[in-house]
Protein backbone atom coordinates (compact mmCIF):
# COMPACT_ATOMS: atom_id res chain seq x y z
CA UNK A 1 0.00 0.00 0.00
CA UNK A 2 1.37 3.35 -1.03
CA UNK A 3 2.06 5.50 2.27
CA UNK A 4 -0.23 8.17 0.84
CA UNK A 5 -3.49 5.70 1.16
CA UNK A 6 -1.96 4.38 4.60
CA UNK A 7 -1.61 7.60 5.65
CA UNK A 8 -5.37 8.51 4.94
CA UNK A 9 -6.82 5.33 5.82
CA UNK A 10 -5.04 5.72 9.62
CA UNK A 11 -7.02 8.96 10.05
CA UNK A 12 -10.20 7.82 9.04
CA UNK A 13 -9.78 5.39 11.72
CA UNK A 14 -8.99 7.78 13.86
CA UNK A 15 -11.42 9.86 13.33
CA UNK A 16 -13.60 7.00 13.60
CA UNK A 17 -12.23 6.30 17.13
CA UNK A 18 -12.62 9.69 18.16
CA UNK A 19 -16.29 10.26 17.38
CA UNK A 20 -17.17 6.67 18.92
CA UNK A 21 -15.77 8.21 22.12
CA UNK A 22 -17.91 11.26 20.85
CA UNK A 23 -14.56 13.79 21.81
CA UNK A 24 -13.52 16.95 19.61
CA UNK A 25 -9.96 17.20 17.62
CA UNK A 26 -9.51 19.94 20.75
CA UNK A 27 -10.28 17.87 23.18
CA UNK A 28 -8.39 14.68 21.81
CA UNK A 29 -5.69 17.17 21.55
CA UNK A 30 -5.62 18.42 24.75
CA UNK A 31 -5.69 15.35 26.16
CA UNK A 32 -2.66 13.66 24.62
CA UNK A 33 -0.86 17.36 25.15
CA UNK A 34 -0.84 18.46 21.42
CA UNK A 35 -2.48 20.68 19.52
CA UNK A 36 -5.74 20.19 17.24
CA UNK A 37 -4.14 21.40 14.25
CA UNK A 38 -1.61 18.57 14.67
CA UNK A 39 -4.80 15.87 15.10
CA UNK A 40 -6.64 17.58 12.02
CA UNK A 41 -3.21 16.89 9.95
CA UNK A 42 -3.31 13.38 11.18
CA UNK A 43 -6.80 12.42 10.67
CA UNK A 44 -6.43 14.17 7.32
CA UNK A 45 -3.26 11.85 6.39
CA UNK A 46 -1.30 14.95 5.62
CA UNK A 47 1.65 14.24 8.26
CA UNK A 48 3.54 10.85 9.18
CA UNK A 49 3.15 10.46 12.62
CA UNK A 50 5.65 9.28 15.24
CA UNK A 51 5.69 6.37 17.16
CA UNK A 52 5.28 8.34 20.37
CA UNK A 53 2.39 10.44 18.65
CA UNK A 54 0.52 6.53 18.09
CA UNK A 55 1.38 5.27 21.19
CA UNK A 56 -0.22 8.27 22.44
CA UNK A 57 -3.15 7.74 20.57
CA UNK A 58 -3.43 3.98 21.06
CA UNK A 59 -3.41 5.04 25.14
CA UNK A 60 -5.93 7.19 24.70
CA UNK A 61 -8.34 5.22 22.73
CA UNK A 62 -7.71 2.87 25.34
CA UNK A 63 -6.46 -0.18 22.32
CA UNK A 64 -3.28 -1.34 21.37
CA UNK A 65 -1.19 -0.09 18.89
CA UNK A 66 -1.12 -2.51 16.83
CA UNK A 67 -4.42 -1.97 16.27
CA UNK A 68 -4.41 1.53 16.31
CA UNK A 69 -1.93 0.95 12.69
CA UNK A 70 -3.42 -2.09 11.38
CA UNK A 71 -5.71 -0.80 8.55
Amino acid sequence: MKDELYLKKLGKKIVLLRKERKISQRELARRIKTNNTQIRRIENGEVNSSINMLRKLAKEFDIPIGELVTV
